[in-house]
C-alpha cells in the first residue's frame, strides 16, 4: 500500500466533506448544494459506500476525499496530502528532508510561552515601550505571540531543561548553541521575538530583532529540517483565506505585516529575506494570481524588488496551469504582479499607522510590475545607443515572454518601444530572435541511487501509467491528447503528473518538460513514481502506432470514467429522485449514448490512423 492509499484508507468521505459543506442524508448517500458553483437545488452528492463525491451540475466532476480537499482548499496534491497525512497520523517524509520532529515543535512552543512571559514581566518594560512607539497594540502583540528573550544567555536553556528537554534537543531545535568554549548558551539574547509559523500554523522557528542597536539587526532560527526561510512567509498562516479572496500583498518586515493585520488588512505577508524565492512565490500562486509588492525607494530595495519580480514572472512562465476550472480541466491564470511605490523614507507600517486609508490607496494604485521592470531597465541601461537599446530589450525579454501572448504582453511591448523611442516592429523583431525569446532549459541529471518508487510494486494502474509514459516520452503526442482530462486518472499520483505535464505547456522537448516537472516536485513518492515511469522502457513503435496507442488508452480511461459516473448517477436516482434543472435532462440522456458510442469511436479512430 502506498502512502496515498494509506492516507485515503483512514479517511471517511462524509466526515471530510461535512467539515466544509452541510450535508443532508438522501438514502444511502448524502447531498448538498455544490460548494464549487452557485445553484438552487442540490446537485452535489457524497457516496459513503464508494468513498466518493460528485457534482451532477455545472462542475460535472467528482473524486475522493483527497481530491475534494484539493479543490475545496485550493491546494496542490503535495500540500493536500501533507495536510491529510498529518490529520490521519500517516508519516510522510519529504525528499531530502526528515519528518518534522515533534520534540522540536514542543520546544518551540515552550520557548514561545517563555518569551511572552518575559515580555510581560518587569524585564520587558523597555521592549513594551518600543512596541508602543512603533504603534503595536496589545491585542496584535498577543495575537502574533510576540515575546522577549532574556539577556543573560542561560534563562531559556535552564527553563527548557526543567521542562524535560535535553541539551541536544535544544541545540537541534536551534534555540541553544554551543560556544567555542564548549558551553551551551541561549541563541537569542535581549531581542524582541517573533514566532514564525508555516502555512499550516506549526511553529517552526523565530525571528529576533535587536533592541540595543547591536548587529545583526535580525537573527533567525538556524536553517534546518523544520526551519527553511526560503520556503516560509511570515503571517501566511493568518493570511491564507484573505489572500484567496483579495490577492497577496507582500512586505519586507515582521512589523510591516503585523501593522497591516492590526489595521484590518489581513491579506499581507512578509518575505523571509531580501527577495522572494521560487518556493515562496509558488506557495502564493496556489492561492492567487494577484501579487503586490511594497517597494522601498532606496537602491537596495529596488534591486531586491527586481529579483523578486524576476522570480515571480519566471514562476508564471514555467507553471502556467495551477488551478482547475469549473469543468474540472486545468486553467491558467494571467500574471498580475504589481508594485507599491512607497513614499520616500517611509515603511509600510509607518504609512499604515499614520493613515490606513492612504495605505489602501497605495495598494489600489500599485503599478503593473512589468512597467516597473521596463522603466528600471531603461533608467539603469544605456538607452542612447542602438547597442544599449538592444541590451535593454534582451534584459526585459524574459519578463515580457512570461506574460504570454495576450493584451498584457502587447501593452508591455508597446511601452518598451515608447520608452526606447524605437518603432514597435523593431522591438517585436528583437524579441522574436531565438537567442532572446527563449532560454533553453535542460532537465537536471537524476542522482544515482535514487530510491525506487513504491508504486513499482503492486499498487499501480497499468493503463494510466502507459498513457503517462507515452505523453512524457513523446512530446509530439501532445496535439493528440486534447480529449484527456485529469479526472480520468483515478490514482492521485498519476493525476498529479498528468496535470503537471499539461501545465508544462506545448513546444517543449522531453528534457524541458521533465525539467519543469522535476523542479516542482519535493514529495518523495511522486518524484520516485516519475522516475520509474521515465526509466521504464517502451516497446518500439512507429509514430502512427504511438498515436493509435495513445488514443486507445485515452478512450479506455474516458470510458471507465463514464461508467463510474453512470454508477454514481444510478445511486442518485434510485435512492432519492432528484430535482433536476432543465439543462440537466439532456446531460442525463446523453450519458448512455456517450458510453455506447465510446467504443465505436475508439475503433474508428485507431483504424483510420493505422490504415
Amino acid at each position: 500500500m502506498t502512502v496515498v492509499d494509506d492516507v485515503k484508507s483512514r479517511l471517511d468521505i462524509v466526515e471530510v466533506v461535512s467539515q466544509r459543506v452541510p450535508l443532508q442524508r438522501s438514502g444511502r448517500s448524502f447531498k448538498a448544494n455544490c460548494p464549487f458553483h452557485q445553484e438552487k437545488t442540490p446537485s452535489f452528492h457524497v457516496f459513503p459506500d464508494r468513498q466518493s463525491w460528485r457534482c451532477f451540475g455545472a462542475c460535472a466532476t467528482g473524486g475522493d476525499a483527497l481530491s475534494f480537499v484539493m479543490r475545496a482548499e485550493n491546494l496542490e496534491f503535495g500540500e493536500a496530502l501533507r495536510q491529510l497525512a498529518q490529520q490521519t497520523g500517516v508519516p510522510l517524509p519529504q525528499r531530502g528532508q526528515r519528518p518534522k520532529d515533534e520534540a522540536v515543535q514542543k520546544i518551540n512552543e515552550d520557548a514561545c510561552a517563555f518569551f511572552q512571559r518575559t515580555l510581560a514581566s518587569t524585564q520587558g518594560a523597555n521592549a513594551r515601550a518600543y512596541m508602543e512607539e512603533r504603534g503595536l497594540d496589545k491585542q496584535a502583540a498577543e495575537a502574533f505571540q510576540i515575546g522577549l528573550s532574556p539577556t543573560d544567555g542561560d534563562s531559556l536553556k535552564n527553563h527548557l531543561t526543567r521542562e524535560g528537554h535535553s541539551l541536544e534537543q535544544l541545540v537541534s531545535a536551534g534555540v541553544v548553541r554551543i560556544g567555542d568554549d564548549g558551553m551551551h548558551r541561549d541563541l537569542f539574547r535581549g531581542r524582541l521575538m517573533f514566532p514564525i509559523r508555516d502555512a499550516q500554523g506549526a511553529l517552526v522557528g523565530f525571528g529576533a530583532r535587536t533592541l540595543d542597536g547591536s548587529e545583526p539587526k535580525y537573527l533567525n532560527t538556524p536553517q534546518g529540517p523544520s526551519f527553511d526561510k526560503s520556503r516560509l512567509l511570515y503571517a501566511m498562516d493568518r493570511a491564507r483565506t484573505d489572500i484567496r479572496k483579495d490577492g497577496a500583498v507582500i512586505v519586507e518586515g515582521y512589523m510591516d505585516a503585523i501593522a497591516a493585520h492590526q489595521a484590518g488588512f489581513k491579506n499581507v505577508v512578509a518575505q523571509m529575506g531580501t527577495a522572494l524565492t521560487e518556493f515562496q512565490v509558488d506557495a502564493l500562486r496556489r492561492l492567487t494570481g494577484k501579487m503586490t509588492m511594497a517597494l522601498d525607494q532606496d537602491a537596495a530595495g529596488q534591486a531586491a524588488t527586481l529579483r523578486s519580480l524576476d522570480v515571480i514572472l519566471e514562476n508564471y512562465r514555467t507553471k502556467l496551469v495551477k488551478h482547475q476550472g469549473p469543468d474540472g480541466s486545468p486553467q491558467a491564470s494571467d500574471p498580475d504582479p504589481r508594485i507599491i511605490v512607497m513614499p520616500p523614507g517611509q515603511d509600510p507600517d509607518e504609512v499604515i499607522h499614520k493613515s490606513p486609508r492612504e495605505w489602501a490607496k497605495l495598494v489600489e494604485e500599485a503599478i503593473p510590475a512589468i512597467n516597473f521592470r521596463i522603466r528600471s531597465a531603461r533608467e539603469n541601461g544605456e538607452s542612447a545607443t542602438p547597442q544599449g537599446k538592444a541590451q535593454i530589450v534582451a534584459e526585459v525579454a524574459p519578463a515580457i515572454h512570461a506574460l504570454g501572448e495576450g493584451i498584457q504582453q502587447a501593452s508591455a511591448v508597446e511601452m518598451l518601444a515608447q520608452e526606447l523611442d524605437v518603432p514597435i516592429d523593431t522591438v517585436k523583431a528583437t524579441l522574436s530572435r531565438p537567442s532572446v525569446a527563449r532560454r533553453t532549459q535542460r532537465a537536471p541529471q537524476r542522482p544515482n541511487g535514487q530510491v525506487a518508487s513504491p508504486f513499482a510494486k503492486l499498487d499501480h494502474d497499468p493503463v494510466e501509467e502507459y498513457c503517462l509514459q507515452l505523453l512524457l516520452g513523446f512530446p509530439e503526442l501532445r496535439e493528440h491528447a486534447d480529449g484527456l482530462r485529469s479526472e480520468f486518472f483515478k490514482r492521485h499520483e498519476n493525476r498529479e503528473l498528468f496535470s503537471q505535464w499539461l501545465g508544462a505547456g506545448p513546444g517543449l522537448d522531453k528534457d524541458e518538460t521533465l525539467a519543469i516537472i522535476v523542479k516542482d516536485n519535493s514529495n518523495e513518492e511522486l518524484a520516485g513514481h516519475l522516475n520509474a515511469l521515465v526509466e521504464k522502457e517502451l516497446l518500439p513503435l512507429t509514430n502512427n502506432a504511438r498515436i493509435a496507442a495513445l488514443m486507445e488508452v485515452a478512450t479506455r480511461l474516458e470510458e471507465r470514467n463514464l461508467r463510474e459516473l453512470k454508477a454514481e448517477e444510478g445511486i442518485r436516482f434510485t435512492e432519492s429522485p432528484p430535482d433536476l434543472e432543465d439543462d440537466e435532462h439532456d446531460d442525463i440522456l446523453q450519458l448512455n449514448q456517450r458510453i455506447k458510442n465510446n467504443e465505436d469511436l475508439r475503433r474508428g479512430q485507431v483504424q483510420e490512423i493505422t490504415c
